[in-house]
């Protein structure tokens, strides 16, 4: 794994097979920072891949959040059975209880799909709403049906999900390695964005 730059300085071809980029081997000048920031974001890429269940998630999630979507396209037609709690509701009523609840999660889903398929630090936070939308929805329909044992029965029932979906993506080791990755391309990509604009003016 190697990465290859051209001084900006002495001209010299430069060959950098691990972090730190620091100085040019031949003339012994610091790399400018966009320059530097991309070499070492290109040698921590080249270590890491997605992490297989993102990968999944890409495929799945497209699927799940269109169909949230389309639910909600079809409500003002009533063109599809809606239920809330089990009790049969028109569309417009779906609508009023539970559209913005709808729209957040299919919205999130389709938005972590794309933000993973681009390899975007923040599809990990797309995911973060999909999961609070969830939680804020079934302690909403738990607390109308049933109180507060209602709210806390939502609650305990996603509980174990959420810890396992917190440590995946907060804590499982590959996947922040991933994400830490992503960010240090991002930063690159930016850096290399300001020195453009700095040359344009």
């Amino acid at each position: 794994m190697s990465v290859s730059l051209i001084c900006p300085s002495c001209g010299t071809p430069a060959t950098i097979h691990r972090p730190p980029v620091s100085l040019c081997s031949n003339c012994q000048a610091a790399w400018p920072e966009p320059l530097r920031l991309t070499a070492e974001a290109s040698l921590a890429r080249e270590k890491i891949s997605r992490p297989f269940l993102l990968t999944i998630g890409m495929y799945v999630a497209p699927a799940f959040g269109g169909l949230f979507l389309l639910l909600m396209l079809l409500a003002p037609l009533n063109a599809a059975h809606y239920t809330i709690d089990g009790e049969a509701v028109t569309g417009l009523e779906f609508l009023r209880r539970a559209g913005v609840l709808y729209a957040t999660i299919g919205g999130s889903a389709l938005a972590a799909a794309y933000a993973i398929w681009r390899e975007l630090s923040w599809s990990r936070w797309a995911m973060v709403v999909f999961w609070l939308a969830q939680v804020a929805g079934a302690i909403g329909f738990g607390w109308a049906d049933a109180g507060v044992r209602g709210a806390a029965g939502a609650i305990a029932s996603l509980l174990l999900v959420l810890v396992l979906v917190g440590w995946y993506l907060f804590g499982k080791e590959n996947v922040v390695e991933y994400y830490e990755t992503l960010k240090k391309g991002e930063t690159a990509a930016e850096a290399r964005r300001a020195a453009s604009r700095s040359d344009g003016a």
